[in-house]
């Protein structure tokens, strides 16, 4: 599998309205330099950079691009800010009772680590070698399977982490880049403004070195989980794809012969 196929693939089994977004960290002007994009020729808050990638847009990003100080801070390519850090700045503003609650929310947050000069973030269709981390934003039916998708070779997802602020930068971007395992993200205020993303969509981040995984996790899964009416949508797209579709099995699924006691319209 290769990334163009892995696109293909989590396509045609999922239904998604957008595309699953690749983010590169670029450590050094020279690969920033080398990387064959164009640099975005303004300012724009990196959630909204995610979200352009989503439509299909392609970009590299700098600090002087960067149009929100949070986002900005996670990705270290500006220093969070003292009253962020200290809880003083969101407890202010009535987001937590306390001044040490919202310290501790500061404090568990995943930052990058080491400054990159810059970074790319593009569908993932895009690019011929690996990013760092892919970005899935849909309905959390979708997320659903990617998580059972992961679970598949992985297990228990036992380290997920959110609070409804960062959440593209953090939950989705730097969480997942420093521990190297997934997260979800039920997104934020700010980015659900400024990124214009659906009231029912949600958000999950998971490392590049897992994303295979993932695709042929939730391939897998397919038999199991999915019932006879999404089979066959899903058959007709992996046709459309022309990917095979020998493995999909109708009338069997994990829960047959489960449920006693006045199902009424249960559907396979």
């Amino acid at each position: 599998m290769d990334i163009k196929q892995s696109v293909d693939m989590i396509e045609g089994y999922l239904e998604l309205d957008r595309k699953p977004v690749g983010v590169k960290f670029l450590f050094t002007e020279e690969d920033f330099n080398n990387f064959n994009v164009a640099q975005k020729d303004r300012k724009v808050t990196y959630c909204n950079s995610v979200q352009l990638a989503s439509k299909g847009k392609c970009m590299k990003l700098t600090k002087e691009n960067q149009a929100c100080p949070n986002g900005a801070a996670a990705l270290k390519m500006k220093e969070v800010a003292p009253p962020i850090a200290s809880g003083v700045g969101r407890h202010s503003k009535n987001i937590y009772h306390d001044v040490e609650t919202s310290k501790s929310v500061s404090d568990e947050m995943q930052f990058l680590k080491e400054e990159p000069y810059g970074i790319a973030v593009m569908p993932l269709e895009a690019y011929d070698a690996a990013p760092d981390v892919v970005i899935v934003i849909s309905k959390p039916y979708n997320v659903m399977r990617l998580i059972q998708g992961n679970g598949y070779f992985s297990g228990y997802t036992a380290n997920l982490k959110t609070v409804g602020l960062q959440a593209i930068c953090q939950d989705l971007t730097t969480y997942p880049y420093n521990t190297d395992d997934i997260n979800i993200s039920f997104l934020c205020p700010g980015t659900r403004l400024v990124a214009d993303w659906k009231e029912e969509e949600i958000g999950i981040g998971i490392p590049f070195a897992k994303w295979y995984d993932v695709v042929e996790g939730v391939k897998e899964t397919t038999n199991p989980f999915e019932r006879d009416n999404k089979k066959k949508t899903i058959e007709k797209r992996l046709k459309e794809r022309g990917l095979d579709t020998s493995g999909i099995k109708f009338n069997s699924n994990y829960d047959d012969g489960s449920y006693s006691g006045g199902l009424i319209n249960l559907e396979k």
